[in-house]
Protein backbone atom coordinates (compact mmCIF):
# COMPACT_ATOMS: atom_id res chain seq x y z
CA UNK A 1 0.00 0.00 0.00
CA UNK A 2 1.62 3.24 -0.95
CA UNK A 3 0.95 6.56 1.50
CA UNK A 4 1.24 9.52 0.70
CA UNK A 5 1.43 9.74 -3.66
CA UNK A 6 -1.06 12.12 -5.28
CA UNK A 7 -1.62 12.68 -8.48
CA UNK A 8 -3.54 15.14 -10.35
CA UNK A 9 -5.30 13.42 -13.26
CA UNK A 10 -7.57 15.09 -16.19
CA UNK A 11 -10.36 12.54 -17.61
CA UNK A 12 -11.97 13.45 -20.74
CA UNK A 13 -14.76 11.85 -22.49
CA UNK A 14 -16.28 12.00 -25.64
CA UNK A 15 -12.86 13.44 -27.04
CA UNK A 16 -14.36 13.69 -30.95
CA UNK A 17 -11.67 11.21 -31.95
CA UNK A 18 -12.40 8.09 -34.14
CA UNK A 19 -8.77 6.63 -32.23
CA UNK A 20 -9.90 7.46 -28.26
CA UNK A 21 -12.89 7.36 -26.72
CA UNK A 22 -11.26 8.49 -23.60
CA UNK A 23 -8.52 10.01 -22.25
CA UNK A 24 -6.50 10.37 -19.10
CA UNK A 25 -4.04 12.71 -18.40
CA UNK A 26 -1.38 12.80 -15.48
CA UNK A 27 -0.05 16.00 -14.65
CA UNK A 28 3.73 16.47 -13.60
CA UNK A 29 4.36 17.38 -10.08
CA UNK A 30 5.65 21.05 -10.65
CA UNK A 31 3.23 21.54 -13.26
CA UNK A 32 -0.54 21.27 -10.91
CA UNK A 33 -2.33 24.25 -10.89
CA UNK A 34 -3.71 25.35 -7.24
CA UNK A 35 -7.05 23.94 -5.92
CA UNK A 36 -8.22 27.82 -5.56
CA UNK A 37 -8.13 28.95 -8.91
CA UNK A 38 -10.96 28.51 -11.16
CA UNK A 39 -9.03 30.30 -14.21
CA UNK A 40 -6.16 28.12 -13.91
CA UNK A 41 -8.24 24.95 -13.88
CA UNK A 42 -10.58 25.61 -16.49
CA UNK A 43 -6.91 26.81 -18.68
CA UNK A 44 -5.85 23.33 -18.07
CA UNK A 45 -8.99 21.15 -19.20
CA UNK A 46 -9.12 23.27 -22.12
CA UNK A 47 -5.27 22.41 -22.86
CA UNK A 48 -6.01 18.69 -22.52
CA UNK A 49 -9.21 19.03 -24.73
CA UNK A 50 -7.34 20.63 -27.07
CA UNK A 51 -4.38 17.87 -26.84
CA UNK A 52 -6.65 15.00 -26.95
CA UNK A 53 -8.02 16.30 -30.27
CA UNK A 54 -5.22 16.88 -31.94
CA UNK A 55 -3.32 13.95 -30.73
CA UNK A 56 -5.62 12.17 -32.93
CA UNK A 57 -4.85 13.87 -36.13
CA UNK A 58 -0.87 13.68 -35.12
CA UNK A 59 -0.79 9.71 -35.16
CA UNK A 60 -0.68 8.63 -38.86
CA UNK A 61 -1.10 4.87 -39.54
CA UNK A 62 1.33 2.51 -39.94
CA UNK A 63 -0.65 1.46 -43.51
CA UNK A 64 -0.48 4.78 -44.92
CA UNK A 65 3.31 5.93 -43.96
CA UNK A 66 3.87 1.86 -46.10
CA UNK A 67 1.99 3.21 -48.66
CA UNK A 68 3.16 6.43 -48.88
CA UNK A 69 6.83 5.12 -49.04
CA UNK A 70 5.68 2.51 -51.60
CA UNK A 71 4.63 5.10 -54.08
CA UNK A 72 7.50 7.13 -53.69
CA UNK A 73 9.81 3.96 -54.25
CA UNK A 74 7.67 3.17 -57.52
CA UNK A 75 8.11 6.62 -58.76
CA UNK A 76 12.02 6.59 -58.24
CA UNK A 77 11.88 3.43 -60.36
CA UNK A 78 10.14 4.82 -63.22
CA UNK A 79 11.90 7.94 -62.91
CA UNK A 80 15.43 5.74 -63.12
CA UNK A 81 14.28 2.98 -65.65
CA UNK A 82 12.81 6.43 -67.72
CA UNK A 83 16.67 7.45 -67.51
CA UNK A 84 18.02 4.54 -68.56
CA UNK A 85 16.16 3.93 -71.68
CA UNK A 86 16.91 7.54 -72.91
CA UNK A 87 20.65 6.89 -71.98
CA UNK A 88 20.73 3.55 -74.29
CA UNK A 89 18.15 5.04 -76.94
CA UNK A 90 21.03 8.04 -77.06
CA UNK A 91 23.92 5.82 -77.41
CA UNK A 92 22.34 3.86 -79.94
CA UNK A 93 21.70 7.12 -81.66
CA UNK A 94 25.26 7.70 -81.54
CA UNK A 95 26.79 4.41 -82.45
CA UNK A 96 24.16 3.68 -85.65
Amino acid sequence: MIKGCQKKIIHITNTGSPYFEEAYLILRRGGDFSDGEDAGEMDMVQEAVKIAEGGSAALSPRRERKRKRRNQAFFCGICLCSFLFGLVMLICSLIG
